[in-house]
């Protein structure tokens, strides 16, 4: 009796349009960093810098600044990475509303407003930490109990205010200054104009894909095909050039199999390249033997 699975169909039709909201639950940091740059910030610096009609509409500055400030809350700083994750991952995705802006917009962005969101995001960490959240990198409630009566850590010192100010600063100036050496490095690495992590133009097409995968099986069942050939030749000049004529002892080997390995891999950029063990893990590559002549 055969067994009976979900219906898994890919190309159904949603019969009701998705909502964003639907997309991470209730208490999700993105909920929370959205309420706050959309219903508590004040966002004149950066409105006030978009003058005129002309040209294509811009990104919503409310919605730059949370995906910022989302990225930079869960640890990441790289232009490149943020906009990835704005096509890639729910959480990003309910904030940017489905909308897609490339590296080079969020980093231009960074840029053109680093004054005014060096100075909001330390309003945002002074407000968390008046809300009795922890950091912002790991948001959760504090749920100690307390005794009813004030406490005596309850009050802060004029002095205490100034130095908490400051070392919030120098964390905001730290997430800036990483993303900007993460763009640096990957504009260097990439090229000023590539996300880095752009797959071959035949990945795009259904037909180019089963061409590539069929081409690549064939390879391999070939290689297995000539890999089998030469070991029977192999054996078989064994066995004519015994001199004792003796019939082999043991099991009789079994015949090479002309089926590649079920574990055999194609890479399809590379594909005289193997995967090799490394003491860092596995890499894709190739194993070179090295030699240099003493005498120089």
């Amino acid at each position: 009796m055969s067994k009976t699975f979900r219906d898994w169909s890919r190309d159904q039709a949603l019969l009701l349009p998705p909502s964003v909201h639907d997309f991470v639950p209730a208490g999700h940091l993105s909920r929370f960093v959205v309420t706050l740059v959309t219903e508590e910030l004040d966002l004149s610096a950066f409105m006030a810098s978009y003058k005129g009609e002309k040209g294509q509409p811009p990104y919503h500055p409310a919605m730059m600044v949370s995906v910022l400030l989302y990225a930079y809350a869960v640890g990441i700083y790289s232009s490149r990475k943020i906009a990835k994750a704005c096509v890639e991952r729910v959480d990003f995705m309910a904030i940017v509303a489905l909308q897609a802006p490339d590296f080079h917009t969020v980093s231009e962005f960074r840029r053109r407003h680093l004054a005014a969101l060096s100075a909001l995001f330390v309003q945002v960490l002074k407000l968390c930490a008046a809300a009795g959240l922890v950091q912002l990198g790991h948001v959760a409630l504090d749920g100690t109990k307390i005794k009813a009566n004030a406490s005596k850590h309850k009050a802060m010192s004029y002095a205490y205010m100034k130095d908490r100010e400051i070392e919030l600063q120098a964390e905001v100036d730290s997430w800036l200054k990483t993303a900007e050496a993460a763009d640096a490095a990957e504009d260097k690495a990439y090229g000023a104009d590539r996300r880095g992590d752009e797959m071959p133009e035949w990945v795009a097409n259904k037909e180019a894909r089963l061409a590539k995968i069929r081409q690549a099986k064939a390879e391999l069942e070939a290689e297995a095909k000539a890999t089998a050939v030469a070991e029977k030749a192999a054996r078989d000049q064994a066995v004519g050039n015994d001199e004792n004529d003796k019939p082999p002892r043991g099991r009789k080997p079994a015949s090479p199999s002309a089926t590649p390995d079920p574990k055999a891999q194609r890479n399809f950029t590379d594909p005289e390249s193997r995967i090799l063990k490394t003491k860092d893990g596995y890499i894709q590559g190739y194993n070179a033997q090295a030699a240099v002549d003493a005498g120089r």
